[in-house]
């Protein structure tokens, strides 16, 4: 193990020296993108260097007629690395593939229901991450995140990443030894069940991703509704974009998430 750590940190030295992400290119993603603008200078640094190990490590592979450009991987890179920003890169090493599709696209999807019956139905994606593999992203969605309105499919597959490495996705990634697993499976446990009852009706949810921005609705998305895993990745994505709305609506969520992320995206550390 201590080998592999040492051949692992000298690569990553290699890749930072050898292929740095140009001034213009990351000044320009940290303009473009708001959920970047109260980030402190040494934060930027750090997620910087995250961000060029993960350019060096990850492979960007294009689907259909999708063209990648230096901006699109920086955008995906330092968005997917923001919420390692406290953890370290090393919570991304189960995986490589980051497969671009061109916008959102049809999955055949069974259900069961708490009865037992399965409902059959096809449904749209904006992004997966796939057990022991891949992540895949919509090109046009990854252009509407990052915008500070609640919606970011690159950050919502990275916390079905996180979620995933202790062998499920099922709303609690590994926890750090500091923390107490029974208090966060009771508080996100505690706020599902409250996020669920506030829905008007079942046929409220599952909303199209990627369409907040244009809606412009102060309100956390339905979506989070689908399971503890979709809850725990929503969740995740206002930590980030929306961290004021998740804070005053689910004070317990974003206290557990503080501890997890080990920072404060409202400030103070």
């Amino acid at each position: 193990m201590g080998l592999l750590s040492f051949f692992r940190r000298s690569r990553r030295r290699r890749i930072l020296a050898k292929q740095p992400i140009p001034d213009e290119l990351w000044a320009w993603a940290m303009k473009e993108h708001r959920i970047f603008a109260g980030l402190e200078e040494a934060e930027r640094e750090k997620l910087r260097e995250l961000s060029t190990i993960f350019l060096g490590e990850k492979i960007f592979d294009p689907i259909g007629d999708v063209e990648l450009d230096d901006e699109l991987r920086v955008s995906v890179a330092a968005q997917a690395c923001l919420p390692i920003l406290g953890l370290g890169i090393d919570w991304y090493d189960d995986w490589s593939t980051l497969m671009i599709t061109p916008r959102e696209y049809g999955v055949h999807t069974k259900d069961y229901d708490d009865s037992g019956v399965v409902h059959e139905y096809d449904d749209e994606f904006s992004g997966e991450a796939f057990d022991l593999g891949p992540v895949a992203l919509s090109k046009v969605d990854i252009e509407q995140s990052g915008w500070g309105d609640g919606y970011n499919v690159v950050i919502h597959e990275m916390a079905h990443k996180l979620d995933g490495r202790d062998g499920g996705y099922d709303g609690c990634p590994p926890l750090h030894k500091e923390m107490d697993p029974e208090a966060w499976r009771r508080v996100f446990a505690a706020a599902f069940v409250d996020f669920r009852a506030r829905l008007k009706s079942p046929a409220s949810r599952k909303p199209r991703r990627g369409k907040l921005k244009k809606s412009g609705a102060p309100r956390i998305d339905d979506y989070a509704a689908e399971g503890p895993d979709e809850f725990f990745a929503v969740m995740c994505e206002y930590f980030f974009e929306r961290p004021a709305l998740l804070r005053s609506e689910y004070p317990e969520v974003y206290s557990q998430l503080l501890l997890f992320f080990r920072r404060d995206p409202l400030g103070g550390g």
